[in-house]
């Protein structure tokens, strides 16, 4: 005899906030409650009779614990031959392809199945995890904010006190356009910096891979150095730029912009270093 029921595996989902600050993994559930065989039923298939079988489930979201409710289903299969006469799956608005006596036996497992108390509690679970979510998140969030502000005090000690051979992953604004280069700091005289940086470029990018593509090899480097203004002249709202002072035929110097530090106040969380100094 051919016996089918439909069987549900439980489907594993992955939430990723941006900027990766967590992970929540949830699954969905579908399980079966009950089922019964219903009576004098024929299967409009195969002919045979009492082999139309009748299975309550319940679904639902689960992170370790059931969370969150998500209804119950009914489904309608024949044990001899496997034909479906209702998929739990279906819409509500679906068209019927049961007989009357089939809906009469669907409407009687919904009202008769007795509930247990965790089945009657699952579906408000969810209330009592989200406060606990987001302490969770909060303690993230608070871990973040700390190691954000770390890194930029560590990023505005290294710009107020330059040494020789510094790199910096920096913006590079020339003929209108903004890419991604490597500065090296290749003298320091007075308040003056003197920087060259590398001859291939990427477009602008916050991705590391990108940045990867270029090399701080001394080759790598142009011959035509940029002389800039020490970080500690500049204002705070100009600090981590690369200003060049040119002078103008009143011998008054007036700034040109070169670019930036990448990130240099460290307000975003990169995955990766935008400024280095050899140890």
């Amino acid at each position: 005899m051919f016996v089918s029921k439909i069987i549900y595996p439980q489907v594993t989902r992955t939430l990723i906030p941006q900027n990766n600050m967590f992970v929540f993994i949830y699954q969905i559930v579908t399980k079966p409650l009950t089922s019964k065989i219903i009576p004098n039923e024929i299967c409009p298939v195969c002919s045979k009779n009492d082999s139309i079988e009748l299975t309550l489930y319940m679904r639902y979201i689960a992170m370790g614990i059931p969370l969150f409710g998500m209804g119950r289903r009914t489904g309608v299969v024949c044990t001899s031959c496997g034909n479906v006469l209702k998929n739990p799956d279906s819409s509500i608005f679906a068209r019927k392809k049961y007989s009357d006596n089939v809906a009469a036996a669907i409407k009687d497992i919904r009202a008769s199945h007795k509930r247990t108390l965790w089945q009657l509690v699952y579906p408000w679970s969810i209330w009592f995890v989200i406060p606990v979510l987001i302490l969770i998140m909060l303690g993230i969030s608070s871990i973040n904010k700390r190691n954000t502000s770390e890194k930029a005090k560590e990023y505005a000690e290294l710009l107020m006190h330059p040494q020789i051979g510094d790199i910096y992953k920096s913006t590079w604004y020339e003929n209108n356009l903004s890419t991604g280069v490597l500065v090296k700091l290749m003298r320091i005289d007075g308040d003056t910096l003197f920087i060259v940086k590398t001859k291939k470029n990427i477009p602008m990018s916050f991705a590391q891979e990108e940045w990867n593509k270029l090399t701080a090899d001394p080759e790598a480097f142009e011959t035509k150095e940029y002389k800039i203004k020490k970080f500690s002249l500049l204002k705070e709202t100009n600090f981590g730029n690369f200003f060049m002072y040119n002078t103008d035929t009143n011998k008054k110097d007036y700034p040109v912009f070169l670019g930036s530090v990448l990130n240099s106040k460290s307000e975003m969380d990169l995955g990766f270093e935008t400024i280095e100094r050899k140890k």
